[in-house]
């Protein structure tokens, strides 16, 4: 089933600028950026390739591992962080707790 009904609407070139820019930072096409937000997704800047490969190192401590508990916990901070760091979340939704200081930080 093909898209059927377009939305359009005017803004300044200042503002078009700004709304492609931060589309292009998050690897979207204008569309694509708008319709997320328009939704309540926040979508993420693409992060840097030493974020894929810190998370590589990390997934080789859990292959390497043989505590059961470890394992989990690291399966539980791979998750967090791709949520928190990778994926499109509703505006407020990204919170990484930081288990060691008790604090929160928002991302």
């Amino acid at each position: 089933m093909g898209k059927d009904t377009r939305i359009a609407f005017r803004l300044k070139a200042k503002e078009k600028q700004i709304i492609t820019a931060k589309a292009k930072k998050c690897g979207l096409s204008t569309t694509e950026y708008v319709k997320q937000r328009a939704f309540g997704y926040e979508p993420k800047a693409v992060p840097p390739d030493a974020l894929f490969l810190l998370l590589e190192k990390i997934g080789n401590l859990e292959d390497k591992s043989t505590s059961a508990d470890l394992n989990n916990e690291i399966g539980k901070l791979l998750t967090d962080i791709a949520n928190t760091l990778l994926l499109p979340g509703k505006d407020g939704d990204s919170l990484l707790q930081l288990q060691d200081s008790g604090q929160s930080m928002e991302i």
